[in-house]
């Protein structure tokens, strides 16, 4: 084959690669390759006028806090479209909603409703949220994935508002147990 034709293949290729990917981020399918879901590929669909759940799995934008910003600064985060800090959303469980009650104790998982959420000691090396006990508000909701112990989570950067909520995340091909996001979290 000629150098010629090998560079039009090539960059046929490259072309039909990266329409394909841009028509899927259209049609709402995100890639995860964060230890805080399942890796693989996942579909977003925007909320609309639903309720959001205890349980449900979201993308969100993190909230523009210093240890957000931190940890995008270091590169813990991957880049992304978020305004403000320029990350990827995040796909998180809401495992505490309005009227719930949450505990922070450092050194000790997560309590939502007086049950320890699994993998949710947060990590020395990254600042936390103040210890306390803390009413959830309207609007707002604490994502705590139980899937990693690892995970960014709002053991870090608090509560969310809902309206930063772009969609609710769906399984499509993953490598790993879905169900292990939200072990301990009491669904509706």
């Amino acid at each position: 084959m000629k150098p010629r034709y090998v560079g039009i293949a090539a960059l046929s290729l490259t072309a039909f690669i990266g329409a394909g990917l841009l028509l899927g981020k259209a049609a709402g399918l995100r890639l995860n390759t964060t230890d805080s879901a399942p890796h693989g590929l996942w579909l977003v669909q925007t909320t609309g006028s639903k309720v959001l759940e205890r349980g449900e799995l979201v993308e969100i934008c993190p909230p523009l806090s210093p240890v957000v910003r931190i940890m995008a600064s270091r590169g813990y985060l991957p880049a992304g479209e978020c305004a403000g800090v320029s990350v990827a959303p995040l796909l998180k469980p809401l495992s505490a909603i309005a009227g719930d009650t949450i505990r922070l104790r450092q050194g000790e998982p997560v309590m939502v409703n007086g049950v320890a959420l699994p993998n949710t000691v947060a990590m020395p090396s990254i600042p936390a949220w103040p210890d306390g006990i803390y009413k959830v508000q309207p609007g707002q909701a604490w994502l705590f994935s139980s899937y990693s112990a690892g995970s960014f989570d709002s053991r870090y950067f608090g509560p969310v508002e809902l309206a930063a909520v772009r969609g609710i995340a769906s399984a499509v091909a993953v490598d790993g147990d879905t169900a292990a996001i939200t072990t301990g979290v009491h669904h509706q």
